[in-house]
């Protein structure tokens, strides 16, 4: 459960389809998301890592909060946002295939 003002990390693994590189997934990253996510919140930060392998790449939102991350995926704005974003996924699954997605909450040290 996440508690209030901590931040919310969302992961989803993704595994390169055939003749993809990593670098070609963090242009594509890089050009058509992050300028997306920016005008969605500026309460996210995006994050790529590349597993040691080479065969697939983590995919990394940091929000502020759970509370932040609902007000920006939520309402009318969203939909609105999330027409306009939604034909970048289909250029997304050319270049990679889902795994794994899950989620956690950042602990004060």
């Amino acid at each position: 459960m996440n508690s209030p003002g901590r931040a919310l990390i969302l992961y989803k693994r993704w595994r390169l389809r055939p003749g993809v590189t990593s670098e070609a997934v963090r242009r594509f990253v890089e050009v058509e998301i992050v300028p997306r996510y920016a005008a969605l919140s500026a309460d996210v930060e995006l994050g790529l890592e590349v597993d040691q392998d080479g065969l697939s790449v983590l995919a990394i939102q940091r929000w502020r909060s759970a509370e932040a991350h609902a007000r920006a995926t939520s309402g009318p704005e969203y939909e609105t946002w999330w027409r306009e974003y939604e034909p970048r996924l289909v250029g997304w699954d050319d270049l990679v295939e889902f795994q794994d997605e899950w989620s956690t909450a950042s602990i004060a040290l």
